[in-house]
């Protein structure tokens, strides 16, 4: 009879065992017994390792049981599915592109048709892409010269699947052969009576079909696949028994084509060998199949919206979820906007591997957005703004407990500073904590025994050179007060809150600075000293409002100047529509050694 006094609750070995023979030797039958020196040891260790193996199993089991905890794909991919999510599919990289024909003197024609999968080739380091078209082009011209404006090119070639329904197959499912599939460009045709040609559509949800619906919906399936399954007759169109189903879908290479820019065509375009391709936007936006971190993360997110977007949250989502370029994103209404602008929402999206956002993506955002969007609202997609964090830190380190030099604890502190960007910054709404950061740096390696760090926001600044321009900067944070007035000369070594990266005025290297009384002056640096040139502008402590008035500069270090201010207490944070992140570029480190 089981005995609930025993407590088999570790997945150690030796503590299992251990309990065993504590639970023998409360027994009078084993009353002196020696559980080492007989045979009984070699059966506690059967059952021991019998309780262990039993243990580890269900411990995994129950771990699979939750989409938070599981560790196989298979288990994220069904309980995802539970809550309606598709995860991602590869991503093909897609390219704009113009393409023009120029027919030869017996080739006079007024019409050209680019058939869809029309090819072209790039190559990237040692590889080979092919990008084709997913649809039929056709361009007319009365003087026998073509050319095909911004047309969108997509990485990979067209691969077909072919089914045969048999509803005497109760177990029959319709597995896509391929898992490189790219799910956004699966069509799908069905033969019926050897002749009848029907499309079916690809649908997510129930809304609106009924028994004439032509549509199928997608699953995910087993080992990274996919799965076509066609309505019930009821919501959807059953097809017919012996139907032929073919499923046409590209075959993509996930995020290796991006930044592709040079395309040949692989062969005539509709008989025209003098083919010419200029690329108007590089290629961008491949990427693999979706990370089981990604899923855990959309799903229950995903769910939570019912593909519609009403709150910021659902905006965010959305994108996320459905387009695999973006890096991050942050949607807020235009009651937040200065001045505010009712019946709109600010989308700012940052892509991964882009400086801007082109105005093909933004297209495709916004038509995506619009139609899970009230029709009250209209989505406005802005370019975000980028506010940065210069570090700079001594970091002491104790010799006596390493043998290593300063230039490796340096290459540790920096290892350290980069994994807390990724963690904590490198996003919108997002809030440099001082104390975390030193605290990473002081466990950047054991080492360290302490660091004065000290941490300036920052703000860029792009003038025209030779030009008379004005420029407000906000920080949009309080700003440090704790300074005295300086005398228009005063030493380098002052405390300013406003500072700037130097430039050419007047033929003399200068930059800006504050003087403690909210004025943004000049100044030029000459023996330790700091002398006044002209005032520019203004500075607001409290609210970091800086403005610029008239500044004409004739040479910059780099591609802006950069704008340095002193938090007032000591965390830095962004706004909505701002990605706070710390560069290597703006961190300096000295590491002395001591010996303690």
């Amino acid at each position: 009879m089981a005995n609930s006094s025993i407590n088999l609750t570790s997945l150690d070995f030796e503590t299992l065992k251990s309990q065993l023979k504590t639970y023998l030797k409360a027994q009078k039958q084993f009353v002196d017994y020696d559980f080492e020196g007989s045979n009984m040891s070699v059966l506690l260790d059967i059952l021991t390792y019998n309780s262990y193996t039993n243990a580890f199993y269900l411990n995994m089991i129950g771990n699979e049981m939750f989409l938070d905890t599981a560790q196989l794909r298979d288990s994220v991919i069904s309980h995802a599915k539970d809550l309606n999510y598709i995860p991602r599919s590869f991503r093909s990289a897609s390219a704009i592109v113009d393409i023009t024909i120029t027919p030869t003197a017996g080739e006079a024609c007024t019409a050209v048709v680019i058939p869809k999968g029309a090819s072209f080739t790039s190559r990237i380091g040692s590889n080979n892409f092919t990008f084709t078209t997913d649809q039929n082009i056709s361009v007319i011209s009365s003087n026998n010269y073509f050319k095909a404006s911004n047309v969108q090119i997509f990485e990979g070639s067209y691969i077909f699947d072919r089914y045969v329904i048999n509803y005497a197959n109760t177990v029959q499912r319709f597995i896509i052969s391929n898992e490189n599939i790219d799910t956004t460009s699966l069509t799908l045709s069905v033969i019926e009576d050897t002749s009848t040609v029907l499309s079916y559509k690809k649908t997510e949800n129930l809304f609106d079909l009924d028994y004439t619906s032509k549509v199928f919906f997608l699953q995910a399936s087993t080992a990274n696949k996919y799965e076509i399954v066609f309505g019930d007759g009821v919501s959807g169109r059953k097809p017919k028994d012996g139907a032929i189903v073919i499923a046409e879908y590209r075959m993509s290479s996930g995020e290796f084509p991006n930044g592709a820019n040079t395309f040949k065509s692989d062969g005539e375009l509709n008989g025209f060998s003098n083919v010419i391709i200029t690329t108007v936007e590089k290629a961008s936006g491949g990427s693999p199949y979706e990370s089981l971190n990604s899923v855990r993360f959309n799903a229950p997110r995903k769910f939570t919206t019912q593909e519609r977007a009403v709150t910021e949250e659902d905006y965010e989502t959305l994108l996320k979820a459905n387009f695999s370029e973006i890096n991050v994103v942050s949607a807020y209404g235009g009651d937040q906007a200065n001045p505010p602008q009712y019946g709109k929402v600010f989308i700012c999206v940052d892509l991964k591997n882009a400086d801007a956002l082109p105005e093909s993506k933004r297209i495709i955002y916004r038509d995506f957005i619009k139609k899970r969007s009230p029709l009250s609202i209209d989505p406005i997609f802005i370019e975000p703004e980028y506010m940065y964090a210069k570090v700079d830190s001594i970091v002491k380190y104790n010799i006596n407990l390493t043998p290593l030099k300063p230039a490796d604890i340096k290459t540790f502190v920096l290892s350290s500073i980069a994994n807390f960007n990724d963690t904590y910054l490198n996003d919108f709404k997002k809030y440099l904590r001082y104390s975390q950061l030193s605290t990473a740096i002081d466990f950047s390696h054991p080492s360290i025994v302490g660091n004065d760090t000290n941490v300036l926001a920052i703000l860029k600044i792009i003038p025209r050179l030779e030009t008379i321009q004005n420029f407000n900067v906000n920080f949009n944070m309080p700003l440090y007060t704790a300074i005295s007035s300086l005398p228009t000369s005063h030493f380098a070594s002052e405390d300013h809150v406003i500072t700037s990266s130097p430039f050419v005025y007047q033929n003399q290297t200068c930059s800006l600075e504050d003087d403690g009384n909210e004025n943004i002056n000049i100044i030029v640096a000459k023996d330790n000293y700091h002398s006044f040139v002209k005032k520019i502008g203004t500075v607001n402590y409290d609210s970091g409002f800086v403005q610029i008035n008239n500044l004409k500069v004739s040479e910059i270090t780099g591609n802006a100047i950069k704008i340095y201010a002193k938090p007032r207490n000591k965390d830095i944070f962004s706004q909505k529509n701002v990605i706070l992140s710390i560069l290597p570029e703006d961190i300096t480190l000295t590491v002395p050694a001591i010996r303690e």
